[in-house]
């Protein structure tokens, strides 16, 4: 029976969910929330049993899944139609894809090349992400080189648009030692066109770089549209499970509307377990974080 008071709350139900952002709503109306999973957490598994690992991976409740990387028009080994249909008989999804270049010369048609074919095979794949996934710092000789490589960023946001695709950058550390009495991070975020580029924080190498997740969106509201969430270990060794380091997850979600926040990917690249067991304590910690909403 439809009483009055069932009605109301299933009405407010549906208008909790005609305001949750970036289309998570199917999400939260299965009580889930949208964890991603960067694939090279789990990179020795995949070479060892690519199928077995990715099951496990689905298993664990990885849906939204984000690409170690690209080569030549496949994506571990199969095209981009194989790959979207293997992640659709899984119940999962390619969500992103790590790629990237080095700074090219403004005569480099080889590199614009490779960046184009990238973009159709990612397009192609149904991935909403394609992400530079580091800074070339053998070839950042100045500050102007750093501006020069932001112009480039910028190029390959509007090929991304063109391909339905969004161009994030993903940081390590080199980004934050100062060039010229400038940190390099800062001038690719301040020349860059917040339409065409948003910056893909690595949670953990923000904080080896000196700073605090959550002072970066402070500082630059909305660039932050997509987040690695790993954690930083104590001894500035590399990374640990989430919970056990020196990110402070809870500030940074606070301040998850202002940084703009549509997809975030767990990635694990150090271990104190096997790789697997590491991944879903990490699940399983954001799973249980009265601040993680979705």
């Amino acid at each position: 029976m439809i009483t009055r008071r069932n009605f109301l709350k299933a009405g407010a139900a549906v208008a909790a969910l005609s305001v949750v952002p970036n289309g998570f709503a199917s999400v939260l109306a299965k009580k889930d929330k949208a964890i991603g999973l960067q694939l090279y957490s789990v990179r020795d598994d995949l070479g060892k049993d690519f199928d077995n690992t990715m099951k496990a991976v689905v298993k664990i409740g990885y849906k939204r899944l984000e690409a170690a990387g690209y080569n030549d028009g496949k994506f571990y080994g199969k095209t981009p139609a194989e790959m979207k249909k293997y992640l659709a008989d899984l119940g999962a999804k390619m969500v992103g894809s790590h790629t990237g270049s080095g700074l090219l010369a403004a005569n480099d048609t080889k590199g614009w090349d490779f960046w184009k074919k990238n973009m159709d095979a990612t397009s192609e794949l149904g991935c909403k992400w394609i992400v530079q996934a580091g800074y070339p710092a053998g070839d950042i000789k100045s500050i102007s080189d750093v501006r020069r490589l932001a112009d480039q960023f910028n190029k390959c946001g509007e090929m991304a648009k063109a391909n339905g695709l969004r161009f994030a950058f993903h940081n390590h550390v080199d980004e934050f030692h100062k060039l010229e009495g400038e940190i390099p991070f800062d001038v690719m975020i301040e020349n860059t066109d917040k339409d065409l580029v948003t910056f893909q924080m690595d949670t953990a190498q923000v904080v080896f770089g000196g700073y605090q997740c959550h002072d970066y969106v402070n500082r630059y509201p909305g660039r932050f549209s997509n987040w690695h969430l790993k954690d930083a270990e104590k001894n500035g060794t590399g990374s640990t499970e989430m919970g056990k380091g020196l990110v402070d997850f809870k500030a940074l979600f606070a301040v998850a509307d202002k940084a703009g926040l549509e997809d975030y990917f767990i990635e694990q690249e150090k271990y104190n377990m096997t790789p697997l067991e590491a991944i879903k304590y990490d699940y399983d910690f954001l799973m249980k974080a009265p601040y993680v909403k979705w």
